[in-house]
């Protein structure tokens, strides 16, 4: 048996590029040894590097093979860049390869963007972060792409994927599109997109809920439309926006149920500061639909009192003046679960000044067309003498409950003073 020479066998060593750090310590065991290469320290034996062939360095090793693999899996310039472009993005430069970003044009939001070449083609993701939700644009930038879609923001940028209170530019209603979902939808307004504008299928509409038009279609869903109501044979000024939503007749004529107009009344105005938004009303005496309001949230700011048939003439004259200023109503109807959210209007649209004066100009005209309430018993004594009092006041609204007053009780006569004879007398 030859006789083992530890000093050639450490320069046989020494030949495959390490530099041994301790004495020969066997033919299969771990010695200790700096690569040349990469500097990094190695534990491989004699008889995996000299009798096998392997490599000395397992970190050079681990580099080459990678190497090699990504020399396998090189993807040519003209392939990567036709693979990119069915992303619906467009290459700004040369391909960098698959392990770095590569600067391209969004097609769709025109925006430049760092496209990740294998999480784009091999994972299947989307090339662009702004169209997916996942970056965050600034506050001016998401109104403007919001207003070119038609819609008109109200509350600060929430972010692409969460609901953003707005406003149609079209129908000037109140929506909270996402403006992701914007951006994907032919109609970003949930109500143009059920909305009928088509005259025949306007009045297909109205004879379909017991309406028959005497007029041509005014044009607009919230404009008044003089109609017949075929059920009793009156004149109403219909709404098509509201006769869509009750999917019937609105006759004030035949209803037996809310506003009586042959009871006394009160016209109201609302405000709600949170939601930004006043509100235009009517209610009988007593009715409790103040609370119901005030339960949600809004506050009363002038009530004043009239006769029901007053007090309809009021509220349709402020409307009809909203309707002629063109302006959107100022709440949803998530916002009013107790309903009510048609007469609204936004504070940033009206002030509470305008709006004063809106209510008075109402009440002013409503009174001049029915200069009292008609002679009906249930009217007490005490509302015609508010009535009366009110107008020669020049009608400066009421504050708190004026409108729900109740009617004053005498009071009892003192007793009578006798006159006793004095213990001096």
């Amino acid at each position: 048996m030859a006789k083992i020479d530890p000093i050639a066998r450490a320069a046989a060593m020494s030949a495959r590029g390490l530099i041994l750090q301790a004495p020969y310590p066997g033919a299969d065991k771990p010695w200790p040894a700096i690569c040349t290469t990469c500097q990094q320290p190695t534990m491989s034996s004699y008889t995996s590097v000299i009798t096998r062939g392997q490599g000395p360095c397992s970190t050079c090793g681990q580099r080459k093979s990678s190497a090699a693999a990504a020399r396998k899996r090189a993807v040519p310039a003209e392939v990567a860049e036709a693979r990119i472009r069915e992303a619906n993005v467009k290459p700004l430069e040369k391909f960098p390869g698959t392990q770095g970003t590569w600067r391209c044009l969004c097609l769709t939001c025109l925006r430049e963007i760092d496209v990740w070449y294998s999480s784009v083609v091999y994972a299947g993701n989307g090339a662009c972060d702004y169209c997916s939700g996942s970056a965050q644009i600034p506050d001016a930038d998401a109104r403007t792409e919001l207003l070119a879609l038609g819609i008109e923001a109200l509350v600060p940028y929430p972010g692409s994927n969460e609901k953003w209170r707005s406003r149609c530019a079209a129908c000037k209603k109140i929506i909270d599109p996402t403006l992701c979902n914007a951006r994907k939808t032919k109609f970003p307004c949930r109500f143009c997109a059920q909305r009928a504008t088509h005259p025949d299928v306007a009045v297909e509409i109205m004879k379909e809920a017991g309406l028959k038009p005497l007029t041509v279609f005014p044009g607009s869903v919230k404009a008044v439309w003089r109609a017949e109501h075929i059920g009793c044979g009156r004149q109403v000024d219909a709404v098509l926006d509201k006769v869509i939503q009750r999917r019937r007749a609105s006759c004030m004529h035949c209803v037996r149920y809310g506003f009586r107009q042959a009871l006394p009344a009160f016209l109201y105005l609302l405000v709600h500061i949170t939601l930004g938004a006043a509100k235009i009303g009517i209610s009988n005496d007593g009715s409790g639909r103040i609370r119901d309001h005030e339960r949600n949230g809004w506050s009363q700011v002038l009530a004043v009192p009239l006769s029901g048939y007053q007090a309809v003439r009021a509220e349709q004259h402020v409307l009809k003046h909203w309707l002629a200023l063109d302006l959107p109503q100022g709440v949803s109807r998530l916002d009013m679960p107790q309903g009510g959210w048609t007469e609204t209007v936004a504070l940033r649209d009206r002030s509470l000044p305008e709006l004063r004066k809106d209510s008075n100009a109402a009440v002013i005209s409503a009174m001049t067309d029915c200069p009292g309430p008609p002679e009906d018993s249930s009217i007490s004594e005490e509302t015609r003498r508010l009535l009366h009092r009110h107008a020669r006041l020049g009608l400066r609204p009421l504050p708190g409950r004026a409108a729900q007053a109740q009617p004053v009780r005498a009071k009892p006569a003192p007793p009578a003073r006798t006159t006793e004879p004095s213990p001096t007398d």
